[in-house]
């Protein structure tokens, strides 16, 4: 369980956090490439820049959260778990999910109480979907440094170009994270049909 968590927060705090510390950085890059100290990174140094970008990760986790429901603006009132059941069950009609008659995180408890490895690796779509919307929102954040950048660069084009690029992955890094979600919802509500399923219930057979 100590290996799965140290996962967790590499992917989902450590590397937003250095995304985010690039985008610090470069906005100050004129300040710290003058410094002595900056023109070699050593051993200690890159500790202390992971330690901080570990931090920052867990810092702009709810500002990451905030960018990512700026992009569900239009979800329905019980979110993409009940966009999830409602996917689910167009593929499997003779299945019935009821979304709103107990939380996802109640049922993502009853399976770890079942079954703790299947319940690991359902958190690892959301493991995903959280680095994937902090990338998001440290990359929107680089593309604002650049679009400062560009009226005190020489010349502007090379800071709007990369403003450009920076937007378009932020949004296409979104666009993933909240596919991530989805399957992630879906995960669990799958898996605790799973656990619920009686073997008479399978649609495969032997012929008599």
């Amino acid at each position: 369980m100590a290996i799965s968590l140290s996962l967790y927060d590499f992917f989902a705090h450590l590397v937003p956090g250095s995304v985010f510390l690039i985008a610090i950085m470069y906005g100050f890059q004129e300040t710290w490439m003058k410094s002595p100290a900056f023109t070699t990174f050593t051993t200690a140094q890159l500790i202390g820049l992971g330690l901080v970008a570990y931090v920052l990760g867990y810092l702009i986790d709810p500002l990451g959260n905030r960018w990512y429901r700026f992009f569900r603006k239009n979800t329905p009132k019980f979110g993409l778990s009940e966009e999830a059941a409602v996917a689910l069950q167009k593929n499997h009609p003779n299945i019935v999910i009821n979304p709103r008659a107990m939380s996802w995180y109640v049922l993502l408890a009853y399976i770890k109480r079942q079954n703790l490895p299947m319940a690991q690796e359902i958190e690892r779509f959301n493991v995903t979907h959280i680095m994937l919307r902090g990338i998001s929102f440290s990359l929107i954040s680089l593309a604002g440094v650049c679009c400062f950048k560009i009226f005190t660069a020489s010349p502007a084009w090379p800071q709007a170009l990369l403003s450009l690029v920076c937007m378009g992955a932020a949004y296409l890094l979104m666009q993933e994270a909240i596919k991530f979600r989805i399957w992630f919802y879906q995960s669990i509500y799958q898996s605790v049909i799973a656990l619920e399923l009686k073997p008479e219930q399978l649609p495969v057979g032997y012929r008599k």
